[in-house]
């Protein structure tokens, strides 16, 4: 899979059970496991964001 040159590939380690709870969730909302890590965290930096 090409990654766009606005992005980078990023390695991380979860526990097994948080993985298959995510995959879950994405499955739900009709997305990619990667998209969904990629919302959370957005939503993350957002929220943590001084206003």
């Amino acid at each position: 899979m090409t990654i766009s040159k606005d992005n980078t590939r990023t390695l991380i380690t979860i526990p097994k059970e948080l993985k298959k709870q995510l995959e879950e969730i994405a499955k739900q909302d009709n997305r990619s496991f990667s998209n969904l890590v990629v919302k959370i965290l957005k939503d993350y930096v957002r929220n943590s964001s001084p206003t």
